[in-house]
């Protein structure tokens, strides 16, 4: 491999011949720039110099690292390890309100318990002394306000004709009655300190709320995330100039691919002595038993599609890795959809309007703009169309193509704001609009959506962004 200095990739900057430096390793991404997700203007504006930093702040996926790998002419001579900033993170202290605590009504009526004992000690004391016919009357009204007072005191003590009497009787009556009433004051408080737990707290039987059914999408399947698997291709079709459909069977009938709604495979291959790999994403997902299917154009000039797919045979078996990407949809994830397709770009975006409409539970209103050359470019269109028929309320189709015939009843040209304005939802807090397709058109799109006043997405895409770019 060629060891390369700084000078030497200076040379190489401009959109013919255009070298970047990341992380100690040139790459002559050159025949990338018209696929570059983030547009050309990116990989320009790094052209011939150390692109590690806004690589890194780009926060690149694995996808991005093994694409790399295909461009790949050498390494720099002297190169020192990238060492990213330190955040400086502020931790605010919080102050926790105090919380003045109030005596519980069970603490107050122990508390006026003891004051009966106390009472009732001094009833005793002095009718003892002065013979007073009172007695029976005050034990009426302190039995009263303790009813389990007479489940406790002697019978003597609450009998008027006992023969008790005289100053020592009293006393020890009393005592014993302060007593008694301090072990219910007690056992009142033992509750208060009680702390329940175990099982014996809680009923012999708890009904518990059925589960809500599982989303098939969910469901893992076939696919590892970390390691390739392969798959035979059972059928190869040519949907338009270039364009293919690839269906590859899974080990079993019953088998799923194990992809959620929104996500993608990866494809390796060693093509020329290279290993090459792309990312796709596929017309199938976990309802369809058995197989995987993708739909694929493939460019005469691309190594993995042009020189491996577009002459793949049946029975030859393919590399995949899987689930990718940052989209990862939820059922009802936003109001409404709006959606900007071009060529093949429209994979995701059907993968999406499938699981949508198919899922009687989500709601979710979608627009989708489409956009091709001509109208024999068009991809998946009867199945696109079906689904517009069967769900009218919920989902809206229109065309775009660059050269249409005379009786065309859709739009002719680009994917204009204006046009967006009228086929694609509002701005809204509950509206997201995706986009997928050629580069020159989703930067024009992400910019026209904006002058709408949607909200800029970041150079990588993210779910919380209001225009997602696959």
């Amino acid at each position: 491999m060629l060891e390369l200095t700084v000078e030497d990739v200076a040379g190489h900057k401009t959109r013919d011949d255009l070298w970047v430096i990341i992380h100690g390793k040139v790459y002559d991404v050159t025949k990338y720039i018209r696929d570059h997700p983030g547009g050309a203007d990116v990989l320009l504006d790094v052209a011939g110099t150390d692109a590690t930093a806004a690589y890194e702040d780009a926060g690149h996926s694995e996808d991005a690292e093994e694409i790399m790998q295909t461009y790949l002419v050498g390494t720099l001579k002297d190169a020192t390890q990238f060492v990213r900033k330190a955040a400086v993170r502020v931790v605010q202290q919080t102050v926790q309100p105090v919380v003045e605590s109030k005596p519980s009504s069970q603490i107050r009526k122990v508390a006026a318990a003891g004051s009966v004992a106390g009472l009732l000690s001094l009833v005793y004391y002095a009718s003892s002394r002065r013979g007073s016919s009172h007695l029976p009357e005050a034990l009426h009204h302190i039995q009263a306000h303790l009813p389990g007072l007479n489940r406790l005191l002697p019978s003597a003590m609450t009998d008027t004709r006992s023969p008790y009497g005289g100053f020592i009787n009293g006393f020890a009556a009393a005592a014993l009655l302060s007593a008694i009433i301090g072990g219910v004051a007690g056992m009142q408080l033992s509750k208060l300190t009680h702390i329940d737990s175990g099982f014996t707290r809680y009923p012999p039987r708890i009904k518990c709320k059925p589960s809500p059914k599982a989303d098939p999408h969910s469901i893992p399947g076939f696919l590892n995330p970390k390691d390739y698997k392969t798959l035979p291709l059972v059928q190869k079709d040519l949907l338009a100039p270039n364009v293919y459909r690839f269906v590859f069977k899974l080990p079993a009938p019953t088998d799923v691919v194990g992809l959620p709604v929104g996500q993608h495979v990866a494809i390796k291959a060693t093509v020329n002595g290279q290993s090459v790999s792309r990312s796709y994403t596929p017309t199938s997902n976990n309802l369809d038993r058995g197989y995987l299917e993708l739909v694929i154009k493939c460019y005469p000039d691309g190594l993995l599609t042009g020189q491996y797919l577009a002459n793949l045979q049946v029975g030859e078996k393919v590399h995949f890795r899987g689930p990718k990407g940052a989209m990862k949809y939820k059922r009802n994830l936003c109001k409404k959809i709006g959606m900007i397709a071009g060529g093949t770009g429209i994979t995701p975006m059907y993968q999406l309007i499938r699981a949508i409409c198919e899922d009687e539970r989500d709601t979710t209103e979608i627009s989708l703009v489409y956009a091709n050359r001509s109208e024999g470019d068009i991809l998946l269109r009867e199945e696109l169309e079906a689904f517009a028929r069967r769900y009218p309320k919920q989902f809206t189709l229109y065309y775009m193509l660059d050269v249409a015939p005379e009786d065309w009843k859709y739009g002719t040209g680009y994917v204009t704001p204006e046009v967006m304005a009228a086929r694609l939802p509002k701005p809204a807090a509950d509206t997201k609009v995706f986009l997928c397709g050629p580069p020159g058109m989703i930067n024009a799109a992400k910019k026209g959506l904006v002058s709408l006043g949607f909200e800029a997405p970041g150079a990588v895409g993210r779910m919380t962004d209001q225009i997602f770019c696959f």
